[in-house]
């Protein structure tokens, strides 16, 4: 195999071609930044419904230990209409 030299090249740039690359790379990081930008604005929407969620299901579970168990219900509803029946017979 035969040693081969890669010869450097310098290219030199003019002022009209280094300005190009500038505003090239600097709509580049503008689309990055708003990019960034909008996934923070998402995930600030992300996270005030999460924060909500938690909200009623805390509300949701202190209504949820108020509640009578619908057989407990019907045993005291029973006991009561015959509590009345037997107030008014006196």
């Amino acid at each position: 195999m035969k040693n081969t030299l890669k010869t450097i090249e310098e290219k030199v740039f003019t002022a009209n071609e280094v300005g190009s690359m500038f505003e090239e790379l600097n709509g580049s990081v503008k689309i990055l930044a708003e990019n960034y930008t909008d996934m923070n604005d998402r995930l600030g929407r992300v996270e005030t419904k999460i924060d909500r969620l938690q909200d009623d299901m805390v509300e949701v579970k202190f209504d949820l230990k108020r509640k009578v168990d619908a057989e407990q219900f019907e045993k005291l509803e029973k006991r009561v209409v015959k509590l009345e029946k037997h107030s008014y017979s006196h």
